[in-house]
């Protein structure tokens, strides 16, 4: 069975990753680990004796607000979640423990919640953006105004580098959900598009699940996450997939980790950001 780690601050907006998640667990069977990071408030002048067992006590306290917590997000919800547990971790840094747990715990996913950027960038918004670069594991992105709808659809947004690689996985994630394939890509002259139109009569034969393939070319004097917000109101989707590569610059490719960042803070659909191989 797939894991999927649910990160929450207790945030109201991070209440929609959960939502999400419990979405995915209804039509995949997903296990789900609600998960939450907490920074322990210890005293200076405690004895040495007794921190660890002040720290203990403070995991069990948040341990019970992360129970209530997820049972007050569960209670309306169609769905409830067949395989699922609750685990808290002390940590100064969330980014590093969600990571940690995350490879310890064989999470196949991290599920969170993104708030948005604004002139300052919110604390989750901040830590979707570090997440989405450093984990070894596909990232699920969601907006904080996600309501529960199921996902009958997946638009995987392709640079058609590794193709042949991504697509059977972006297969298996609609496969698991039952849901359909869209592509969408962004060419660069007359001869990319002739190109990619020869591929896609190929991409039908090969991959059943592959509806619509939306090719555009890419306006210059735009910027990327516009012209894709386009295309994503006109497919909607019920997930976007990206993959992208850890440390590519914002010009080399045109799916580079930071625009696939800068879309989580605009997007109104769930996104699945997956590393490249």
């Amino acid at each position: 069975m797939k894991k999927i780690l649910v990160t929450t601050d207790f945030s109201t907006s991070s209440k929609a990753g959960l939502r999400f998640a419990v979405q995915l667990a209804s039509q995949g069977g997903f296990e789900l680990v609600f998960f939450h990071c907490f920074q322990a408030l210890i005293p200076t002048t405690l004895r040495k004796d007794r921190i660890e067992n002040t720290l203990q006590l403070q995991v069990k306290e948040h341990l019970k607000k992360l129970e209530r917590f997820v049972a007050k997000v569960l209670k309306p919800l169609p769905h409830k979640p067949e395989h699922y547990r609750c685990v808290v971790v002390e940590d100064l840094s969330p980014n590093k423990a969600i990571l940690e747990f995350a490879k310890v715990d064989g999470a196949d996913y991290i599920c969170m919640a993104t708030r948005g950027a604004g002139a300052l960038l919110k604390l989750m918004g901040t830590n979707t953006s570090n997440i989405i670069v450093n984990s070894p594991v596909p990232v699920l992105v969601v907006p904080h105004t996600y309501r529960t709808n199921s996902v009958k659809k997946l638009l995987y947004a392709a640079d058609l580098e590794n193709f042949e690689r991504e697509m059977p996985l972006v297969s298996a994630h609609a496969k698991s959900l039952d849901a359909r394939i869209d592509i969408t890509h962004f060419y660069y002259g007359a001869a990319a598009e002739q190109e990619v139109e020869k591929r896609s009569k190929t991409w039908h034969k090969k991959y059943p699940l592959l509806d619509q393939v939306l090719f555009h070319p890419f306006d210059l004097d735009k910027g990327f996450v516009p012209q894709l917000e386009k295309v994503v109101k006109k497919a909607k989707p019920g997930m976007v997939v990206f993959f992208t590569r850890p440390n590519q610059t914002w010009y080399s490719k045109l799916f580079s980790p930071n625009r696939s960042e800068s879309f989580s803070y605009v997007t109104k659909v769930p996104m699945l950001v997956c590393r490249k191989s």
